[in-house]
C-alpha cells in the first residue's frame, strides 16, 4: 500500500484547524454568554458593530424559530450535510486545496453551531428549553450572530470565488496559465 505523505499530511492539517476553528468558537461563546448576558450591549463601533447575548432558537438569520419542527430536522441534518463536504473535499476537489480549506471551514462553523443546538436542546442532562445558538457579535446591515456563522458565510463566499476563478479546473480560470492548463486537461479526456 502507498501512502501519499503530502495528502496525509494536507488532510491533518484541514482537520487540526477545523477543530481550531470550532473550539475557538465555542470558547467565545461561552466567554460571551458568561459576560455579556449581564451586560445591555457593549459598542465597537457605535451603530455598526457592538457585543450582546442572545439566544437563537432558529437557523440563520432567526428564520424558524417559530418552527420547533424544522429546526429539529436542521439541527440533525447538520452531521450529515458536513459528512458531504468533507466527501467532496476529497472527491470532487480533491485536486482543489483552496475548495478543500473552504469547505473545511464551513464544516467548522456548521459544527460549532451544531454543538450549541445540542448543548441547549433538552437533550442532554443537565440542559432544558428548545434548541438554541448562542450569538454574541451586533452587525449593522445583519442580525446578532457569531463566529461559526463568520465561519460559514465566509467560508461559502470562498468557496464559491474558488469553484468560479481559481484553478485550472474553474469555471472561468482567471489566469492565461490556468486556461492553458484546463485546454490541456480537456484535450486529454
Amino acid at each position: 500500500m502507498n501512502i501519499d505523505l503530502k495528502k496525509t499530511k494536507r488532510v491533518l492539517i484541514l482537520i487540526f484547524v477545523a477543530l481550531v476553528l470550532v473550539l475557538a468558537d465555542q470558547i467565545l461563546k461561552t466567554v460571551a454568554q458568561l459576560t455579556l448576558a449581564r451586560a445591555e450591549q457593549i459598542d465597537l463601533i457605535p451603530g455598526w458593530l457592538w457585543l450582546t447575548y442572545s439566544e437563537n432558537t432558529g437557523a440563520a438569520f432567526s428564520s424558524f424559530s417559530d418552527d420547533p419542527t424544522a429546526m429539529l430536522v436542521i439541527t440533525y441534518l447538520t452531521p450529515v450535510l458536513v459528512a458531504v463536504f468533507v466527501a467532496l473535499a476529497f472527491t470532487v476537489f480533491k485536486k482543489n486545496v483552496p475548495a478543500q480549506a473552504s469547505l473545511f471551514v464551513i464544516s467548522a462553523g456548521a459544527m460549532g453551531n451544531f454543538l450549541d443546538r445540542i448543548l441547549f436542546s433538552g437533550i442532554l442532562p443537565g440542559t432544558a428549553g428548545q434548541a438554541a445558538v448562542r450569538d454574541f457579535v451586533g452587525l449593522k446591515f445583519f442580525n446578532v450572530c457569531n463566529f461559526a456563522d463568520f465561519y460559514i458565510t465566509l467560508g461559502a463566499v470562498a468557496f464559491l470565488f474558488i469553484i468560479l476563478f481559481i484553478g485550472p479546473q474553474a469555471v472561468f480560470p482567471m489566469t492565461k496559465k490556468w486556461r492553458a492548463q484546463a485546454k490541456e486537461e480537456d484535450a486529454k479526456k
